[in-house]
């Protein structure tokens, strides 16, 4: 990690500068993450997000380390590996030449031009001498993705000798080698990569796999190598992991009861969906969780490659982590085993019939858009609801129409025989089957919440019907406030609930919680002055190492408030919800008008891809509308983060008369 020290008000001010990871990413306080030291500077030297003041005059110091570059100088070593000078690089390696992965002005280290040009004898002794084989360039590109795209297979048998990782996953497209390598239609690296046992389907960040770009592009011998390879038989068997009947207590039970050690992990079945899976493991004796999905036959991890059978699933997280916290160490047992010495148990899993045809359309719809996150927590034990029986309710008049059913003002008599005001939602009967999973998902999300600017759950009723119990918000919604009281609404009032609002959206980013549906007909008015966030029915916590979710549904998706990349891909994150806020933002100054007017979905996207944006009102405070178009900045990092919002409006003078209502 690094320090940036800066002057502010004749006064010195230290900020950590983090490190993501083995490569040269970097970020400040909670700010976008940025590849290489000296891009994070340029970075603050056009903007102050998060810092007290844009960066200014430097103090002249030295260039910063190599491996924190993204650009670099180039060097002798550089030039002699681009020339093919083997005997010229061997001199220097032997005179004890340290900058090994010293990256050019191209951001490419010595090892990514030997990659390129096939000089595989300088490859050798770079990386024999300890270079890095998998690092990313200045175009997020490792030496592999090259040596795939030059149709070079000899060359990446150097760099995998020397434990080049291939999955490693291209910035922007999510391109593994495999995908170069079908795109171009390389049947040689094609072959290599097959037989060292890569997966035959990973997905890139548009969800194709290298058997549909060979199908795209006629490259037949490609496509028929994809079509009908078998994998190896996976090493380790089901009986040592697979635990049949086992909920999420009983797992943290078991890896208690293992030691919490790094690494343990076990699968079983999904207590909340037929026929899912779950991965945990653990890490930093923290448990996480991972959902298994299923599609056509194929087994998978968020947006990880598809792969054959449970078995093939663990077996390729024992070898790559690829975005789980740990590689898959040790197997936890289960206490019964899952076959007998004649008999396989009923419960058993079967692995599925080899693939007819597994060349998907190649498209990528947010209808159909693979899971990221679903089912992952953190480590303590899932808090559980309060139980609250029918009995101690009094259902009152319906105050709404809810996502499920109807929304209830209502009275509890709690545990202390207090008669409570509470609002009721509802699932209707014919909502049971196809919404109960949605229903209960809402209220896993709210039951560890507890924030003065979020609604609070105070229980679930089994029923029947099955109803969720929330605190009564007696003013209704803030869209509804501003369009019934616009002559009663002062700038101060828009600043409290732009400020609360951030706080909420704060607390749930700090809880790892993407909203996916922050508007303001999703704020509620307990008075004038205090606001709450609350329709949690699409929320979704993130995955441990993930920054992003991405759907697997598209169901009724509030297109005006969405990103571009939630709407492009189907992936949401924090910088996707800070850029709904900032549409909330343009709810309250407008007083409630329709963002985007009667244009269609369509039409909004092309008005966003064109680099426009929704016109703000001359009446809007200066400081207001430069939030709003830093939350509608297009690419997602250079959004600022709800913490760095939420610092200034309790810092800066100019909200002083709104701090009795936010700290």
């Amino acid at each position: 990690d690094y320090v940036l020290s800066l002057v502010y008000n004749k006064e010195p001010v230290h900020y950590q500068i983090r490190r993501h990871g083995g490569d040269a990413f970097f970020s400040i306080d909670g700010g976008p993450i940025v590849h290489g030291l000296e891009m994070l500077i340029s970075y603050y030297q056009e903007d102050a997000v998060g810092l007290s003041t844009k960066l200014g005059q430097m103090c002249k110091g030295q260039p910063p380390p190599s491996d924190s570059r993204r650009h670099g100088r180039t060097n002798l070593l550089h030039r002699a590996t681009k020339e093919g000078e083997v005997t010229v690089v061997r001199e220097l390696v032997k005179s004890g030449f340290h900058n090994l992965d010293a990256k050019n002005l191209e951001g490419q280290t010595s090892v990514h031009l030997a990659s390129i040009m096939g000089f595989d004898d300088i490859l050798e002794v770079l990386l024999n001498v300890g270079a890095n084989p998998s690092i990313l360039d200045g175009n997020g590109l490792t030496p592999l993705h090259y040596a795939a795209q030059n149709n070079l297979p000899s060359t990446m048998s150097v760099l995998i000798k020397y434990d080049a990782n291939p999955q490693v996953r291209a910035s922007g497209s999510g391109w593994v080698p495999l995908h170069y390598a079908a795109d171009k239609g390389y049947s040689g690296v094609v072959k290599l990569l097959l037989s060292l046992n890569c997966p035959c389907h990973p997905r890139s960040n548009y969800n194709e796999t290298p058997i549909d770009l060979a199908l795209k592009n006629n490259h037949h011998e490609c496509y028929a190598l994809l079509k009908n390879h078998i994998p190896a038989e996976p090493l380790y068997p089901q009986s040592e992991w697979f635990h049949d009947i086992l909920d999420r207590e009983g797992t943290i039970e078991r890896f208690r009861d293992n030691g919490f050690k790094d690494g343990s992990f076990l699968v079983r079945r999904s207590t909340r969906k037929r026929n899912f899976y779950v991965l945990s493991v653990v890490s930093n004796k923290n448990t996480f969780n991972y959902e298994i999905q299923n599609k056509d036959k194929f087994y998978f991890i968020d947006d990880g490659p598809y792969l054959e059978s449970l078995d093939h699933v663990v077996d390729y997280y024992r070898r790559i982590p690829d975005g789980l916290p740990t590689y898959l160490v040790c197997a936890v047992h289960p206490e019964v085993a899952l076959y007998n010495n004649h008999q396989t148990s009923e419960h058993t899993i079967p692995k599925p019939p080899p693939v007819k045809n597994c060349v998907s359309n190649g498209e990528k719809s947010p209808e159909s858009c693979a899971v990221n996150g679903s089912d992952v927590q953190s480590s303590c034990p899932v808090s559980k609801p309060n139980l609250i029986c029918r009995e101690s309710l009094k259902l009152g008049l319906s105050v709404g129409e809810g996502e499920f059913g109807s929304v209830l003002q209502g009275t509890w008599i709690n545990q202390n025989n207090t008669e409570v005001a509470v609002a009721i939602k509802t699932l209707r009967d014919e909502q049971m089957q196809s919404c109960r999973e949605e229903f209960i998902r809402e209220v896993e999300v709210m039951v560890g919440l507890n924030h003065c600017c979020i609604v609070k759950l105070l229980g679930v009723c089994l029923g029947p019907p099955l109803m969720m119990v929330q605190e009564l918000v007696p003013m209704g919604s803030l869209l509804d406030y501003v369009l019934d009281h616009s002559t009663e609404i002062h700038l101060q009032d828009m600043l409290i609930w732009s400020a609360q609002i951030a706080w909420g959206m704060t607390y749930l980013e700090s809880k790892r919680f993407v909203h996916r549906d922050l508007a303001a007909r999703n704020i509620l008015l307990s008075s004038k002055t205090q606001a709450k966030i609350s329709d949690f029915g699409l929320s979704r916590a993130l995955r441990s190492g993930s920054e992003y979710y991405r759907a697997s549904t598209g169901g009724r998706w509030p297109v005006k408030w969405y990103a571009p990349e939630s709407i492009n891909y189907g992936t949401f994150s924090h910088a996707s919800d800070m850029w709904s806020y900032g549409i909330t933002l343009w709810e309250i100054i407008t007083l409630g008008e329709p963002p985007y007017g009667d244009m269609t979905g369509t039409e909004v996207i092309q008005l966003i891809e064109a680099n426009n944006r929704l016109e703000i009102p001359e009446s809007c405070p200066v400081s207001i509308k430069s939030i709003i178009q830093q939350c509608w900045l297009y690419m997602p990092e250079r959004r600022p983060t709800f913490k760095m919002l939420y610092k200034k409006f309790c810092s800066e003078p100019e909200y002083c008369c709104i701090w009795e209502f936010i700290k």
